[in-house]
């Protein structure tokens, strides 16, 4: 099984930027694809590193307002 290709694949027919995608939502088209444990847990980690950026200052909305009611 080609785990980069069916990454990409579900990358490409998401319905909105990856950025904007629960996680809950990518688990159920990984696992639309696949029912076995190793290749979900492969596809994931293709679709984790690849795909979805990883801010260095990790900017989230929790955060954000942390700093501002400092």
């Amino acid at each position: 099984m080609n785990h980069r290709r069916i990454a990409h694949n579900i990358v490409a027919r998401l319905p909105t930027k990856i950025e904007n995608v629960s996680m809950s939502y990518l688990n159920k088209a990984i696992g639309q694809y696949t029912k076995s444990q190793y290749d979900f847990a492969e596809i994931k980690r293709i679709i984790i590193k690849d795909y979805i950026k990883q801010d260095s200052n990790n900017k989230t909305f929790k955060n954000y307002n942390k700093k501002e009611e400092n």
